[in-house]
């Protein structure tokens, strides 16, 4: 949540900025306010706390509270380092729980955000794709692979290319029902979002998953947006939060399809699990 502030803040309305900063400059008081009260602290209305939400994507007033006092929590667990993995002051274990604690939070923020409506959109458009693509590049590649094995084992007609001109070249052939999913915690990764370009040349339906950003080019190219909750230090040893969260999404996707037909579900599980039982050594 504060981390969407930061990123959002300079791009909101006057009115709803304002309340922005103050939220950010007193985080701790903002979880104990009311609407009414915390438009008074800030000088604004309480219209314009509405609007801020709406603006940030989150279901109302008490969702951002929840999704405030997550961010906290994380933030005393980092105790203010850009690695708090490596404080040297702290055991292996102390660093292993907040690194645990943190991914927690990532992951129940992340879940908080993603709403019903949306993947009941996304899954009518997955019944009416003829074909998926899911493509993201380093870390986000690893997301785009984990969804790539779940709609596989779905019954869904998906490819998930590693190459890049592969890509291009796949949604050059795309018809408007067809469907791109595409996987960017920044949202501005160049090849991802060159992808996102062709493909609404294309007519093509574009879905992202990234950080939240109201200005972002895979935002301003996508249908829709899925938000995941991570707050990553720059620099960092490696996406950790960031890819456990964004896959979360892709498992209540995943989920949410699987129990649209659960007897075809089950039919195709049972299928492609067949169809490897014979390679294990056990």
């Amino acid at each position: 949540m504060i981390e969407r502030l930061e990123l959002n803040v300079d791009v909101l309305a006057e009115s709803e900025a304002k309340i922005g900063r103050w939220i950010l400059d007193h985080p701790q008081e903002v979880i104990t306010l009311t609407v009414r009260e915390l438009a008074s602290r800030a000088e604004s209305s309480q219209a314009a706390v509405i609007r801020l939400c709406r603006s940030l994507q989150i279901d109302g007033f008490n969702a951002l509270k929840v999704l405030l006092t997550a961010d906290l929590v994380r933030n005393e667990n980092a105790h203010g380092r850009e690695y708090p993995e490596l404080d040297p002051k702290a055991s292996f274990e102390m660093r292993l729980e907040g690194f645990s604690q943190s991914l927690q939070t990532s992951i129940q923020s992340t879940i908080y955000g993603i709403q019903l409506d949306q993947l009941q959109l996304l899954a009518r458009w997955m019944q009416d794709a003829s074909h998926v693509l899911l493509f993201g590049v380093a870390a986000s590649h690893v997301v785009a692979e984990d969804l790539y094995h779940k709609l596989l084992r779905l019954g869904y007609h998906v490819t998930n290319p590693t190459d890049f001109h592969i890509a291009l070249m796949t949604v050059a052939l795309f018809q408007p029902t067809d469907l791109v999913f595409l996987v960017s915690f920044s949202g501005a990764t160049d090849e991802v979002v060159e992808v996102a370009r062709l493909a609404k040349q294309r007519g093509a339906k574009v879905v992202g998953i990234s950080q939240f950003r109201k200005k972002s080019p895979l935002t301003e190219a996508a249908d829709l947006m899925f938000y995941v909750s991570a707050k990553e230090p720059v620099p960092r040893i490696g996406a950790t939060s960031s890819v456990i969260a964004s896959m979360v999404i892709g498992d209540a996707l995943a989920l949410y399809l699987a129990n649209q037909e659960p007897e075809k579900t089950y039919r195709h599980l049972k299928d492609t699990e067949a169809a490897v039982q014979t390679h294990r050594l056990v």
